[in-house]
């Protein structure tokens, strides 16, 4: 397995260090080695860095060659599928509110103002109606520790945020909702460290039949993610944070996945943390190693889905410690 990072050389790495913006040279190389990675198809990386209280939002578009640090923070940075915006939920609790950023006109949208039930879970794109929508609950909105069941699910799609309309309540809906490209199937963390698969069915109109939708505990571990195409594969990361689980449609084929192979993590006996598949099945980020000099790797599965090929490091390193990441990569379509 090959591995690479964009600190080359000392100077670099000593620019980084004092002023946290990486050099002309590291930037260019994280262009080169992402491109390299997803045989030249234009990426862009979003995630969160900064003090745990003070996350900012950041990302990198292998067209722009560089990292753009927004001014503004927020959890949970998702691409919508068409790589232009990114979702995110700004503020704390019940003050929450629902941003897009643009990243080709540069602008910050609000689709929702303050309020609880803002904690973005999910983006999906239906592939039919092409309508994008944006899923939401609201964890921590009563002052509940953050790993403790939520309530249920909302949605609403950001061409017209005010229809919002409930998508699930038949079980709590703690974190980390992740869709295939039809929206037939859906993981997530329904208590914390408890992995969840639902099987859904909509109504003539487009809504969810909660009745005829079936949920599915899929067993402990944490951070699930599902491939974006119609595979319905599934991972999970176990409970040593250094390994994911991956199986196949319905749980079959499962196997383990080690994904400490980047510089200065499983070499350490560290372990990663924040898995998140990609908009593109072959490619996942996380943070690694887990604590205060944690980096954004992504890395690209291989054909078979049975390992990982390669990684690369995109946030600078020396920075504040990053956090939840997601990476759209252009369609091979």
């Amino acid at each position: 397995m090959k591995t690479t990072s964009h600190a080359k050389n000392f100077a670099a790495a000593v620019a980084g260090l004092l002023f946290l913006v990486p050099s002309p040279d590291a930037a260019a190389d994280t262009r080169k080695e992402l491109l390299e990675l997803t045989g030249g198809r234009r990426a862009k990386v979003a995630w969160n860095q900064g003090a745990e209280n003070d996350k900012k939002l950041r990302y990198f578009d292998t067209d722009e060659g560089k990292i753009h640090k927004l001014d503004f923070g927020g959890t949970a940075p998702l691409w919508s599928s068409n790589g232009r915006m990114i979702v995110i939920a700004v503020g704390e609790a019940k003050e929450r509110k629902v941003v897009a950023y643009d990243t080709d006109t540069k602008k910050a949208i609000e689709l929702v103002g303050p309020g609880p039930c803002n904690h973005v879970l999910a983006v999906w794109t239906d592939p039919e109606t092409k309508r994008t929508w944006v899923y939401v609950n609201d964890v921590g909105a009563n002052n509940e520790p953050w790993n403790q069941p939520a309530g249920p699910i909302y949605r609403f799609p950001t061409d017209k945020p005010e229809e919002r309309e409930l998508f699930w309540d038949r079980t709590s809906s703690h974190l980390y909702l992740m869709f295939s490209e039809d929206g037939t199937h859906a993981c997530f963390e329904p208590t914390w460290g408890n992995i969840g698969q639902l099987k859904l069915a909509y109504t003539d109109d487009g809504k969810i039949d909660q009745d005829k939708s079936q949920f599915k505990t899929i067993g402990d571990g944490c951070f699930p993610s599902l491939a974006p195409d119609n595979s319905y594969r599934m991972f999970r990361l176990e409970g040593k944070h250094r390994a994911i689980h991956m199986s196949d449609v319905d749980g079959t084929n499962r196997r383990a996945i080690d994904v400490t192979g980047m510089p200065g993590v499983g070499d350490k006996g560290k372990g990663i943390w924040l898995t998140r598949w990609a908009t593109h099945p072959r490619y996942m980020s996380l943070m690694g190693p887990s604590g205060n000099d944690a980096r954004i790797w992504v890395g690209r599965f291989d054909e078979d889905f049975n390992g990982i090929e390669e990684w690369v490091a995109v946030s600078e390193e020396g920075g504040p410690k990053c956090w939840q990441s997601h990476v759209w990569v252009e369609s091979d379509q």
